[in-house]
């Protein structure tokens, strides 16, 4: 029986110990789940210090480019000073799902996106309140900064 990525990804949370995990553990977990065959590489180097990642790679030296680069992005997101050697260039030729996997990723990594699991349907979910959030005040904020330039506008013409 294959396991749904809902299923995987919270088992490697469960392997991580009992305790809360922080943006960087979900989105490396988000993108280890995704795959079955990464899945239960990565399975094996999940402890309660961390995440292998360098055996990680070692057990997945054969797989294709594809998963190759998932692992090295979910490396990179994890450590934060991992050298990656994925570029924007190469996100951007994974194709449809992993290009929106790793996207997904980087804002789970940046606090924008929480992962939640549906009990009834077994599925993850993707929960963008704090990134919809971001944006809103991004829009605020510009809008504020146009008004700002008219009203600056205004006041150097009634200066004239």
């Amino acid at each position: 029986m294959t396991l749904k990525q809902a299923e995987r990804y919270t088992k490697l949370a469960a392997l991580a110990g009992n305790r809360p995990l922080d943006c960087s553990y979900h989105a490396a977990f988000y993108l280890l789940s995704y795959e079955p065959e990464i899945y239960e590489a990565a399975r094996k180097c999940v402890t309660v210090d961390g995440i292998e990642f360098a055996k990680v790679k070692r057990l997945t030296k054969g797989f294709d480019e594809t998963s190759r680069q998932l692992i090295d992005i979910a490396h990179n997101l994890f450590s934060w000073t991992s050298k990656c050697k994925v570029t924007p260039f190469d996100i951007s030729r994974l194709g449809y799902p992993y290009m929106e996997l790793a996207c997904t990723a980087c804002y789970i990594a940046a606090g924008q996106m929480e992962i939640v699991i549906e009990p009834e349907t077994d599925s993850l979910k993707l929960d963008d309140k704090q990134y919809q959030k971001t944006q809103r005040l991004h829009e605020r904020m510009e809008r504020l900064y146009a008004n700002m330039e008219i009203a600056g506008a205004e006041e150097n013409a009634l200066e004239r």
